[in-house]
């Protein structure tokens, strides 16, 4: 399980969190993971082997709390 899978488990399941909480955690990793996305289409950093499989992590949290992904198609990168 990747760093970023084990993240978003810890803060789903946290109990401290409220779903608005929760939802700012996940969008800003969602945020960082597009923005490393982007970055690796000019060439400026190398794309890991999980950037994408963490991205579908993060979509599927996003969704199980009721809210949909950015848009992410290849007009946003």
């Amino acid at each position: 399980m990747s760093h970023i899978k084990r993240q978003i488990v810890t803060i789903l399941t946290n109990d401290e969190l409220d779903d608005g909480q929760k939802l700012e955690v996940l969008r800003q990793l969602e945020a960082d993971s597009l923005s490393k996305e982007r970055s690796a289409t000019e060439g400026m950093t190398p794309v890991d082997g999980d950037d994408g499989e963490d991205l579908k992590a993060i979509e599927q949290a996003l969704r199980r709390l009721g809210h949909e992904p950015v848009e992410a198609g290849a007009n946003s990168l």
